[in-house]
């Protein structure tokens, strides 16, 4: 079934990523660990979380302080996602330039919170909901995101299989 699924150019950019920072495990996902490897400075505050590049390759990012440590950190990826891979002042955009922009940092916070490099590594219970709390656990989710990610891979490797059949039968069809 794995060898069915096809990652996205974000998810691709993503383990890529993972692999130059030497990020293996998902205890390595973590505010700390990659603010480290990437010397992003990082400041706890009571305002909405947003990343910065002061200068030219040097990041600092605000973290709600307000929020539990599990959503920091995912807020953190969202934060990381938008320095690494968007530029300008979202403040000064319009909303039609800043949505995709959002919706890619939302995509990341899946990829980036738990790999399929990852997931793949183990056995997925057959069982949804027994996948779910795997993966909640595993990589210290919330259920409705570690939810999100099963069905997006559920859905590839379906397309994929799809696309597998397909071409055998055009194969077949194109030998006739």
């Amino acid at each position: 079934m794995k060898n069915y699924y096809q990652m996205t150019a974000l998810e691709k950019w993503t383990e890529d990523f993972y692999e130059r920072l030497d990020i293996k495990d998902p205890s390595q996902i973590s505010i700390e660990y990659i603010s480290e490897r990437l010397h992003i400075w990082i400041h706890y505050l009571a305002v909405r979380s947003k990343g910065i590049e002061a200068s030219a390759g040097m990041y600092s990012m605000f973290i709600d302080s307000r929020l539990p440590a599990g959503i920091q950190r995912l807020e953190f990826l969202h934060e990381l996602c938008h320095l690494l891979r968007h530029a300008g002042k979202q403040t000064l955009m319009p909303e039609h330039f800043t949505q995709p922009q959002e919706d890619e940092a939302d995509r990341f916070i899946l990829y980036a919170a738990m790999p399929y490099s990852m997931i793949s590594r183990s056995t997925l219970p057959e069982l949804r909901s027994e996948a779910i709390s795997m993966i909640t656990t595993e990589f210290q989710v919330p259920a409705e995101l570690a939810m999100q990610r099963i069905d997006q891979i559920q859905r590839r490797i379906f397309q994929g299989q799809l696309l597998a059949v397909m071409e055998t039968r055009g194969e077949r069809l194109s030998r006739k």
